[in-house]
């Protein structure tokens, strides 16, 4: 399993950590997303078929255009 993490400044309330959590949590072997609303974070857990090109454009999709992976 890999563990990706990106900084979504834009999350701002509940819906916006609902939307993300659905859009990523959609993608074929995504297994645990969590969305901080207090870090503005997004960690998700997967295997190898989802990559992080993937994740991003699962999390643009929902409507959040600035995301940086965190290292």
């Amino acid at each position: 399993m890999t563990i990706d993490q990106f900084r979504v400044p834009a999350i701002s309330c509940q819906h916006c950590v609902n939307a993300i959590t659905r859009a990523v949590t959609a993608l074929e072997g995504v297994q645990k997303v969590v969305v901080s609303l207090t870090d503005k974070s997004v960690r998700v857990d997967h295997d190898d078929r989802v990559t992080v090109d993937a994740l991003i454009r699962a999390i643009n999709d929902a409507g959040y255009d600035e995301v940086a992976v965190l290292v």
